[in-house]
């Protein structure tokens, strides 16, 4: 007797299976992005912003092998299993929301915010915007609060934010540094306002970058110092023509254009990419001076999937990952949403309730956490 026929496999199962061998590279690239530095091989950055992207075509095809090939299910569980632990870089479940038992007493509530300049330009057509911001911030009532796209106006005739912040909310010591200045008196920065007392403080200047910059400040909390930095690392700089490509790409834009206007787009991601990676280690370098349990927040401009990310979480805690819940996005725009705004803190420190506030008053969400010294 002839031996039964075999069931003739589905159509669309091999270059479903080609696809998942495609996906399984794409994501070796992008656990790799995060180890080469864009210097040494730029490209790989790519990749590493494709991350959640391509975990989620694995979800797909984790699925349909289940259901048709159960075999084949070993090419994204490898993958995946690779680099399991960037996982919670992106997305958690259950944050802890209390503090351990094992706590100093004196425990600190931390707020990294861009407030793009509290909407001076009126972007958001919302001229209530800047109130609304300050609002939020004296609702917070955060402890140590670093403000990235600072706006300082001596002019009278313009809201002085700096006062207002250490006169009404209750802030007695603020360090701020500004990269830009207008005749008018108009300064555009970075600050770190505190109501603990600050002992100590610095500037780390970019030296290719001069719109971005971050400062050291150290604060006196109980008989403890913290040093806390405040960061905003170097950005993409897309201007009204990159996000008009941007918003355009779905209403077929001709061929020419989509070439010349995509080369334009990854020559600035590539800058930013090669400028952060340096600015990332210069911080690093500093930190490894430093006499203080640290603090760092602000605005990466980069994704966890990303080198910069990987050298700064190799010395620190993301308070996410340790206490956050859901996926944290924080950056608002045409642009994909990631989370790009981090606060991140030393051995010696531990954090809880970390939140991404969900208002959208910025390009940006703020973060908050609180933390403290872990018990001797």
């Amino acid at each position: 007797m002839s031996e039964p026929r075999r069931a003739r496999p589905s159509r669309w199962h091999r270059p479903l299976w080609w696809a998942n061998l495609l996906a399984a590279l794409l994501l070796l690239m992008a656990y790799l992005s995060a180890q080469v530095p864009p210097d040494t091989f730029w490209p790989l950055a790519f990749f590493g912003m494709a991350y959640p992207f391509v975990l989620i075509t694995h979800v797909f095809f984790l699925v349909w092998w289940a259901l048709f090939r159960p075999k084949r299910m070993l090419v994204s569980v490898i993958a995946v299993g690779i680099g399991f632990g960037h996982i919670g870089d992106y997305v958690q479940l259950l944050g802890r929301r209390h503090p351990p038992t094992d706590v100093a007493d004196e425990q600190l509530k931390v707020m990294s915010y861009n407030v793009r300049l509290f909407d001076l330009y009126n972007w958001s057509n919302n001229t209530q915007t800047r109130n609304e911001i300050l609002d939020l911030i004296a609702f917070e009532g955060a402890d140590v609060l670093c403000l990235q796209e600072f706006f300082l106006a001596e002019d009278r005739r313009f809201f002085n934010t700096k006062d207002t912040l250490l006169q009404h909310l209750g802030y007695g010591a603020c360090h701020d540094s500004y990269t830009a200045h207008t005749r008018k008196g108009h300064h555009f920065g970075i600050a770190t306002f505190s109501t603990h007392p600050i002992v100590g403080k610095g500037t780390l200047e970019f030296a290719d970058d001069l719109n971005n910059l971050c400062i050291w400040t150290d604060i006196a909390v109980g008989d403890d110092t913290l040093r806390v930095y405040n960061a905003h690392l170097a950005s993409v700089r897309f201007g009204g023509t990159e996000y008009r490509f941007m918003e355009d790409l779905d209403t077929g834009t001709d061929a020419d254009s989509l070439r010349s206007g995509g080369l334009r787009i990854a020559g600035l991601l590539r800058n930013a990419f090669l400028r952060r990676a340096e600015e990332a280690r210069m911080i690093i370098a500093h930190m490894a001076d430093s006499p203080h349990p640290i603090v760092y927040c602000g605005d990466l401009n980069d994704t966890p999937m990303s080198y910069s990310y990987s050298l700064l979480t190799e010395r620190l805690t993301d308070a996410f990952v340790e206490s956050g819940r859901g996926v944290g996005h924080t950056y608002i725009g045409v642009f994909p949403s990631f989370r790009i705004d981090h606060i991140l803190h030393g051995p010696e420190l531990v954090a809880w309730n970390f939140r991404t506030l969900p208002d959208e008053l910025s390009d940006h969400r703020a973060i908050v956490c609180e933390m403290a010294l872990s018990a001797p």
